[in-house]
């Protein structure tokens, strides 16, 4: 990157941007930064890259930038389509993207996760049972606030990398056919169809995962999920299927199954024994000891804005599960739980088919508070007709566009034995900077009162 014109589309919040612009400058780069979002609202990240050489373009996205640049870094969020990039690249730049360059320059292993649900809390677990087996470890790729580019200087040969990767992320390595060394897969939903176009297309983005593994790459899928299932069979490394349905893991082509003892574990919800299946048998093929995998598996309480428990008070147990940003995801946390559910809900829509959340809704939850949103206008009419199918009173409780308001509507409705759950099913924006933001402010309410 020396000397180069490096242009990095989408400054963030997260650390992607941040990190992006921080490593090409420190390679030597002529540094530019652009983002749609306002300067105040990125002054953090400004902030956090203060007295390196980076030109700020704030605000706006200049025509002029892109025709300049050698090479442009998007941002994950940023569409591959985009006009700005397809300027660029009429003008001989080479489009780049973070993840790309991290796995170009690692010299550790990686374990990269992904999956439209799930991958968070694999990622999670399996580090910290690498990390409780005594390997070096780092933990990175979509995981907020951290900035991967910038863990190179405390890698090594030695050292386990795991990634949780997102779909647009693993855009970032078809260009150089490159795929982790050990790649897992939770399952495939419905996600981010306003971007791609199509299950298809979404799909063979998180497919670059294992596509370029060689025969000695290892590969673990979800036997249980049809997308994921499928892959498994296409996979050209060593590939290992997990199953719950079938009480364990199995080697592809064989019928002999390993049973899955680590059930002991806080997290509450099938799908989260189906996470735990994937880490551990991830684990166990590493040669990774049981006792340490058991041992990890009882006290890991999972990570923020995933079900997570925030409190209990007056016999309610507050419960955040902000990261539901799609209707499976709402679905999956309501069957999380057997007690009497007052929910949160609603936001903006990605175009996703609905599926069996409004009945989870309607037959699980007493009372229901809606925030305000596309998604909420999609959702209003499925749970009218729910209410009238299944023969119940209504208990949409109203929209509230004031998060305050309705989190002490919410409250006002609970009573000692029930759970509060924050589990929205859309997204954030709007009304926060994103899902993170909108379970920050859920703790911050509920450990304030």
């Amino acid at each position: 990157m020396r000397g180069k014109r490096v242009l990095v589309m989408g400054l963030g919040l997260q650390g992607s941007g941040m990190a992006a612009a921080r490593y090409a400058a420190q390679q030597g780069a002529l540094v530019r930064v652009t983002d749609m979002k306002a300067p105040e609202v990125l002054a953090p990240s400004v902030q956090a890259l203060a007295g390196l050489p980076i030109e700020f373009i704030l605000g706006q996205h200049r025509e002029e930038d892109f025709m300049w640049a050698d090479m442009v870094i998007r941002n994950p969020g940023v569409s591959r389509s985009s006009p700005y990039l397809l300027l660029a690249q009429e003008h001989g730049a080479h489009i780049e993207m973070e993840i790309g360059l991290f796995f170009l320059a690692c010299p550790g292993r990686i374990l990269g996760v992904t999956g439209t649900r799930g991958k968070t809390t694999t990622a999670s677990l399996l580090y910290e049972i690498l990390r409780a087996s005594g390997a070096p470890t780092l933990l990175g790729g979509n995981v907020a606030g951290v900035e991967t580019l910038s863990l190179l200087p405390q890698i090594t040969a030695e050292t386990q990398v795991v990634l949780e990767l997102s779909s647009w992320q693993l855009e970032g390595l078809a260009p150089h056919a490159i795929s982790p060394e050990i790649a897992v897969m939770t399952n495939i939903y419905p996600d981010h169809l306003n971007t791609y176009n199509g299950m298809e297309d979404y799909a063979e983005a998180k497919a670059n995962i294992f596509r370029y593994q060689s025969p000695q790459g290892k590969a673990i899928f979800n036997y249980d999920n049809d997308w994921t299932r499928r892959f498994g069979e296409e996979a050209p490394g060593q590939t290992w299927f997990t199953s719950l349905a079938r009480g364990g893991s199995f080697a592809r082509g064989s019928t002999e199954i390993t049973p899955f003892p680590f059930t002991d574990t806080p997290l509450a919800g099938r799908h989260n024994l189906e996470n735990i299946l994937l880490a551990t048998t991830t684990a166990r093929l590493l040669d990774i000891a049981d006792e340490t995998i058991a041992q990890t598996v009882r006290t890991f309480r999972g990570i923020p804005h995933r079900l997570e428990d925030v409190r209990e008070l007056n016999g309610v147990r507050f419960v955040n599960d902000s990261a539901s940003t799609t209707p499976v995801a709402g679905r999956v946390g309501l069957e999380a739980f057997n007690a009497p559910i007052v929910l949160v809900a609603g936001g903006n829509t990605k175009h996703l088919p609905l599926e069996q959340w409004p009945a989870r809704i309607i037959e699980r939850c007493r009372d229901v508070v809606l925030l305000p949103g596309s998604g909420t206008d999609e959702l209003l009419p499925t749970l009218h007709e729910e209410v009238r199918l299944q023969h119940v009173s209504d208990p949409i409780r109203g929209i509230f566009s004031d998060f305050t308001e309705a989190l002490d509507k919410a409250v006002a409705l609970t009573r000692p034995g029930d759970i509060l759950l924050l589990s929205p099913g859309f997204t954030s924006f709007g009304m926060f900077l994103n899902e993170f933001d909108r379970g920050d402010q859920f703790v911050k309410y509920v450990k304030g009162l």
